[in-house]
């Protein structure tokens, strides 16, 4: 389009006010054009060819508005180093600073050497000309730099998010495969069962779909809280009742794999304002996911106690254990332990442990030593704190 613009400015329209309406066509096709043509399936020889013809295009603008004399032109410059380095690549950043500069220094050589014509009534001295040219060459090279460092944070970022959601969409996917697949064959195997055989694969079938919403409900979860608080809604609620309710969900798929639960829950602990179907999905969590690391055999134990302020809820396993340096990043988002790649799970079930106990104004620790076993203590306020 700029070569066009000026070839009908030299042969056909020689009046036109060049200068002014370079830049507006700068400003308004460049970036258009540019992002038209990077498109899946876009040859790069095209795309070379677009920077070529835009730098063309500049440098016959700061030829025709005072070459050198003029240094408001290589600004045009640094938007199309700009482009390229975030539209292309770090690379083609690199390539259109170099291109500028030899483009600018050769306007600046041809009118001292009176091969192209100086278009304002003065002219800097040479000394000044050649200072202005290595000036603008160095700001074009360090314009690139710029612009390919923002570029690279930016990918690295953006490929990172991408790493993300894709891991959560892969763990996902997994995940619902085995519960979704239980109540496939469960509902088949139903029609042809006895009485008491339909209530167990009903007890199991419930179970299942409990362990699938459980999943999506951490993934829909940690999208609603990411970067603001989560809602809690405060009634009286006895810990008690409520951890024996949220064993009782999951004793099934405990027992399926041969980890046996157990409970101690003390007496007199001092009653609760918090949300309880955030603590039942808190508990719940901290549930299966010791349910996942205890080896078959294994014992599970989930306590209650009643400290100055607070209501302690353990959940103690004596399974595979956390190593200290996985400890510190267990409870962020998408944190899994190092050893756990044949273990199902979104690495989000902690992270919303963490969550729900800040928002309730406790907290959640982990003591663990490897091989050993790990215990989880989550601390909630009592009420009248």
């Amino acid at each position: 389009m700029l070569v066009l613009f000026w070839a009908l400015r030299l042969f056909v329209f020689h009046a036109l006010p060049a200068g002014r309406y370079s830049v507006i066509l700068l400003c308004v096709l460049v970036p258009t054009l540019l992002v038209a043509l990077r498109s899946e399936g876009v040859p790069m020889w095209l795309l070379a060819s677009s920077f070529a013809a835009d730098i063309g295009g500049v440098t016959a603008g700061i030829h025709f508005g005072g070459g050198v004399d003029n240094v408001s032109g290589p600004l045009l410059y640094a938007l199309i180093i700009g482009l390229a380095g975030l539209i292309v690549s770090e690379r083609a950043a690199y390539f259109c600073a170099a291109a500028s500069s030899i483009a600018y220094g050769l306007v600046g050589w041809g009118e001292r050497r009176g091969v192209l014509t100086h278009h304002l009534p003065y002219a800097k001295p040479a000394d000044d000309a050649v200072a202005t040219v290595i000036s603008v060459s160095v700001y074009l090279i360090v314009a690139a730099w710029i612009v390919s460092y923002a570029a690279r944070e930016v990918r690295a970022i953006y490929q990172r998010i991408e790493d993300l959601r894709r891991e959560a969409v892969s763990a996902l996917s997994h995940d619902l495969k085995d519960p979704l697949g239980t109540i496939d064959g469960y509902a088949e195997m139903m029609a042809e069962a006895t009485a008491v055989d339909r209530d167990n694969y009903m007890r199991r079938i419930r179970q299942s779909a409990r362990q699938a919403l459980d999943l999506v409900h951490n993934e829909l979860d940690a999208a609603a809280v990411e970067g603001r608080s989560m809602v809690v809604n405060r009634e009286p609620v006895n810990i008690n009742e409520l951890v024996e309710q949220v064993v009782d969900v999951y004793r099934i798929s405990a027992e399926a794999k041969g980890v046996r639960v157990t409970t101690a829950l003390a007496g007199n602990c001092s009653p609760l304002l918090a949300d309880p179907q955030l603590l039942s999905r808190a508990i719940g969590n901290l549930l299966s996911n010791a349910i996942k690391y205890t080896d078959p055999n294994g014992v599970i134990e989930i306590t209650t106690a009643s400290r100055p302020g607070h209501v302690m809820v353990d959940v103690r396993d004596n399974g595979r254990g956390i190593a200290p340096a996985t400890q510190v990043r267990l409870f962020q988002k998408y944190s899994r332990v190092a050893s756990s790649a044949a273990v199902e799970g979104s690495g989000l079930g902690l992270y919303i442990v963490r969550r729900i106990a800040e928002a309730h104004g406790g907290s959640i620790a982990v003591i663990s030593d490897l091989g050993k076993g790990s215990t989880f203590t989550l601390a909630l306020p009592c009420a009248s704190t």
